[in-house]
Order: C-alpha cells, then sequence, then structure tokens
C-alpha cells in the first residue's frame, strides 16, 4: 500500500471531521482528500505520468498540504524546496532534480512547466507504484555547498509514517499545534503525514508569539506541539504563567537544533514529563534518538540527560567509531553512524556520494559525539562544518563561494559561534584586497541579494589574513578564538 492510499483509507472513514486549520481557512478529511485528488488530476491534465518529479515551493497554508497529498495519490514524486532559498539556490534543485513541474505559491522559477495551485480538474483516482520508487526528495546540502536530493522511498515513508505516533508519543486523534513551515521538508514527513494517519487535526501556527500560540492551544484543546529553540525561554514562561494549557497538552517535541542545557532543564521544570528531545537528520527519514517520559525522573541513568539527544529508538542503533571505523567504548568521542528502518535510499543521480555515507547498512552521519554507560547519545561537534541556526542548516562553502565573488575579497572563511537566541549564528572572516574598504554591512548585505536570509553573516570578523595550519588549510577553532575574543 503507498502513502497515499494509506492516509486516504484514513479519510474515508472519517469523512467530516476537521483535519486542518491555516489561516482562516479549515477543511475536513473529505475535503482535503478531494482537492489533492483534483490537484493529481490537474498534474495529469498537464501531460504528467507516475513517476514525473514534481517541485513544491510552498508557503504555510491548506493548498500546500493538499499539493503533498496530490503527489502521493496520483504517484509523483514530490520533489521539496525551501521557500527561504534564493532563486540561484532553487534553480539549482530544479535543474538536479529534473522536474517536470514546478509548483509555488507567489513565487516562481525557471523550470519545464510553473503552475500556481489549482483544483478544479477531475479528481484522479489514486495510483498503485512500486514500493522502491521515490515518494519525496528532500534536498541537503553538503559541505561543498552542491544541493543533494535525499530520497525517501513509497515503502520508507510509509514507515516513518507508521513510527512517528510511538516515536513522539501520539495517539490517534492527536491535535497539533504546528510550530514548523513547509520550508522544513523534514516537518511533512515528521509531523503533518502521521498526524493525518492517526485521524488527528493539524492548526498552522507558526511566526505566532507565544502568548498567542498558548491562547490558540488553550481554545483549541492542543494535545501536541514542536518548540523550536529560539521561542524555549519565551514558551517556558508563556506556560509557567497560563498552566492550564498542561490541562490538554500531552506532547512538547523539540529536536533539529542545540537548546541549552539551562533552557531545557528550566522548560522540563515547568511541563514536566511531556517533553521529547530527538535527533536526526534528513538522511534518516526519522528520527534515531529520542527520550521516553522516565528520563526526566530521578531514576534516569543518563550522565546528564540535559545534554544528551536521548537513546537510540526501538527501530534504529547508534555506534561510535574512530577513523579507522573501530568502535568506540562509552565516553569517548568519534563519528556517529546509525542503522535505522527509515534511513533514506541514496542521493538522486548521486550514487558515489550515496557509497560514501551508506556502507554496510550504516549511514556515516559526519557528526561526533559519544554513548555513555547507559547507552544515551551526546551530540559533541560536526566534521562536516555545518552550522545549525535556528533549526536551519548553513553550510559554510556556500556562504564562503558566494563572497568569493564579491568584489574586494581577497579571502574568506565562514564559521559558526555560539549564539544564545538561535543556537549558532553565521560569522564570516574576510581579508580585504588592497584599495577596497568595505564594512561589513555591504558584506551582509552582498549575501541577502545572493543567498537566503538565513543563511548571511550576522557578524564580520575582518583580518589581515587568514590563519593557517601546516597544511595551508584554515583551522576554523582558531577563527572562533580570534572571534571571541573581539567580542568579548
Amino acid at each position: 500500500m503507498t502513502p497515499g492510499m494509506l492516509l486516504l483509507n484514513v479519510a474515508r472513514r472519517i469523512p467530516g471531521r476537521v483535519a486542518v486549520r491555516a489561516g482562516g481557512t479549515e477543511r475536513t478529511y473529505g475535503d482535503l482528500f478531494d482537492n489533492a485528488a483534483r490537484f493529481a488530476g490537474v498534474l495529469s491534465a498537464q501531460g504528467l505520468h507516475p513517476g514525473d518529479r514534481v517541485a513544491l515551493m510552498m508557503e504555510n497554508r491548506v493548498e500546500a498540504l493538499e499539493c503533498y497529498l496530490g503527489c502521493l495519490l496520483g504517484g509523483f514524486p514530490a520533489v521539496h524546496v525551501n521557500d527561504r532559498l534564493a532563486p540561484p539556490e532553487v534553480q539549482s534543485i530544479v535543474d538536479d532534480a529534473g522536474v517536470a513541474a514546478f509548483v509555488s505559491y507567489g513565487r516562481s522559477a525557471s523550470a519545464p512547466v510553473v503552475l500556481e495551485p489549482v483544483f478544479d480538474a477531475a479528481p484522479l483516482q489514486p495510483r498503485l507504484v512500486p514500493p522502491s520508487s521515490p515518494a519525496i526528495i528532500g534536498y541537503t546540502s553538503g559541505t561543498t555547498g552542491t544541493p543533494k536530493g535525499v530520497v525517501i522511498t513509497q515503502e520508507n515513508l510509509n514507515r516513518i509514517i507508521l513510527h512517528m505516533p510511538v516515536h513522539d508519543g501520539l495517539r490517534p486523534g492527536s491535535r497539533c499545534a504546528f510550530t514548523g513551515s513547509f520550508s522544513f521538508v523534514a516537518g511533512i514527513w515528521g509531523v503533518m503525514l502521521p498526524h493525518l494517519y492517526l485521524g488527528g487535526e493539524l492548526s498552522f501556527m507558526a511566526g505566532l508569539p507565544p502568548a498567542e500560540w498558548i491562547d490558540r492551544m488553550i481554545r483549541e484543546r492542543s494535545t501536541f506541539t514542536y518548540v523550536p529553540s529560539p521561542l524555549a525561554p519565551a514558551f517556558t514562561e508563556e506556560v509557567r504563567r497560563r498552566p492550564e494549557v498542561l490541562r490538554s497538552l500531552t506532547g512538547v517535541l523539540h529536536s533539529a537544533s542545540a537548546m541549552r542545557p539551562e533552557v531545557m532543564r528550566d522548560l522540563v521544570s515547568v511541563i514536566g514529563d511531556r517533553f521529547v528531545e530527538t535527533w536526526g537528520m534528513t538522511e534518516t527519514g526519522a528520527p534515531v534518538t529520542t527520550t521516553v517520559p522516565s528520563d526526566w525522573s530521578d531514576s534516569c541513568e543518563a550522565d546528564d540527560i540535559f545534554a544528551s539527544a536521548g537513546r537510540p529508538a526501538h527501530i534504529a542503533a547508534v555506534r561510535v567509531v574512530d577513523p579507522s571505523g573501530a568502535d568506540l567504548p562509552p565516553g569517548e568521542q568519534g563519528e556517529l553512524l546509525v542503522a535505522s528502518e527509515t534511513l533514506f535510499a541514496g542521493y538522486f543521480g548521486r550514487p558515489e556520494a550515496t557509497a560514501a555515507v551508506l556502507r554496510d547498512g550504516w549511514l556515516h552521519t559526519g557528526d561526533l559525539g559519544r554513548l555513555d554507560k547507559a547507552g544515551y547519545v551526546y551530540i559533541t561537534d560536526r566534521l562536516k562544518d555545518m552550522i545549525v541556526t535556528g533549526g536551519m542548516n548553513v553550510y559554510p562553502a556556500e556562504v564562503e563561494q558566494a563572497l568569493a565573488r564579491m568584489p574586494g575579497v581577497a579571502e574568506v572563511a565562514v564559521f559558526g559561534a555560539p549564539d544564545d537566541h538561535w543556537g549558532e549564528t553565521v560569522v564570516a572572516a574576510v581579508v580585504r584586497a588592497p584599495g577596497y574598504t568595505f564594512d561589513d554591512k555591504m558584506v551582509v548585505e552582498w549575501c541577502r541579494r545572493h543567498l537566503a536570509s538565513y543563511k548571511k553573516p550576522t557578524a564580520v570578523l575582518f583580518l589581515d589574513a587568514l590563519p593557517r595550519n601546516a597544511a595551508l588549510k584554515v583551522p576554523k577553532p582558531r577563527l572562533r578564538e580570534l572571534y571571541a575574543t573581539r567580542t568579548a
């Protein structure tokens, strides 16, 4: 059974139940899936066939969900495009995926077919496609800045949908206060689709001030929500002020970026064992570690639960290895390897890149970490040098490539620095060419024009020359030290 059919069967049992609310619009399950089938009909009328890839760049609205569901029903692999990307970045994904149609709200890009979502065609009957065929392709860049399409197959998407309720402690009819957005592909397959499988209700609340967020959850009797790291302190204070929200709220999820241990401790002191911490990445499909309610009690055996990402889920395993691939004992730091029932099938059209990270059934994550004696996982650093700011991945090489094209930039190196609000922030170390006198505002503005806004540096460190080691490489830890000294 395809994921489209899995979810359609739920809708057929409860057609009159509200499935989603967004921006003053609501859809019942019957209407949601009728529109999804009509959107699939629009694609078919445009000449698309099962297997033809459809790029979706969506804002937070009900129609966006209908487009993803329509692609699942019609057998069209959905190519996720983050709506925060700059046009050249969008174009690189469109070209790499070889899409047959590009579907967007309010924005467009050069593509074989550009469509505004419409639902006036006859509903398309659900199509059966091979379980190994792609269902969703989510793009993630490597350290080179080259986008790579993470292929989640029909079979794998089914596993994710069936697993996530267990992972996050969801129950049938769960009412989700969804604070994520369609910018994040994991929010689609990890939160939205599992809630539909449970016959639950999605209410889009991204961007709401904490007070209004809590108001909505009280009014709608929300049982589940996601708390991004930057909003955690304000969320904690608002719940402390209005504890009545906890009468219905049973699960509070955090993932994607580091939360400071003291912030997490304060949050747990207010919401108790409702809190769920996870770790995963686009390539793992579902998260591979999780906490459980007993982790927030005195019986927890973790070295430091507030610094941990929990233990491997029942469908996953985690190893820590040294550079030779040998397993390391508890407490020692090495690269984290993951095996899971929900691992991606590979990078679209990139067998060599796939083989570099998927070996003998294990995903080489590029993350550094350790395990304690009780099996809890701790993420300590990143081999891939990736910056996670507000849950968004920023790859230094991509920002460096953009700045290298700026007139007057002789050398540049980009790195992440700790930030109380975003977890990390992007910093650029720049060496000016002789005769140039541009300032930090000009550097930031250049990046704003050429990259998604969240990738731009928030600070610029001007140097006479970049430090280099014996191998002539720029040591990022040294740059962080210089930056910390300048800002102390």
